[in-house]
């Protein structure tokens, strides 16, 4: 004798919450690849922000070092501050801790 298979019914609500159920997986793993996509193009953006800083930081710390130059700074303080090189060597001052605290007072 031949066994007949017997076709088993799926009931239309099994069936339908197994739809629902892949269509949320298949929602919710395209929404993290757009959220990884997004994510990605930040921070991309952000090297790209990093990388400018850092060559504008550079340029700014070679122009500290240009106008701190002693040939740059010596003709304005003489000039427009009329500062001059000491004559005499400076003089040391001593000061007791007792006269500090009893000025302080």
């Amino acid at each position: 004798m031949r066994y007949k298979k017997k076709k088993r019914k799926i009931s239309l609500f099994n069936f339908l919450v197994l739809l629902f159920i892949s269509a949320g997986i298949i929602v919710f793993f395209v929404y993290n690849i757009i959220v990884v996509n997004s994510l990605a193009v930040e921070n991309n953006n952000l090297k790209t922000d990093i990388t400018k800083v850092t060559g504008i930081n550079n340029n700014l710390q070679t122009e500290i070092e240009r106008l701190s130059n002693i040939d740059n700074v010596k003709p304005v303080a003489i000039d427009k501050l009329n500062m001059k090189f000491p004559v005499s060597k400076p003089k040391k001052i001593v000061i007791s801790k007792t006269e500090l605290e009893n000025t302080v007072k």
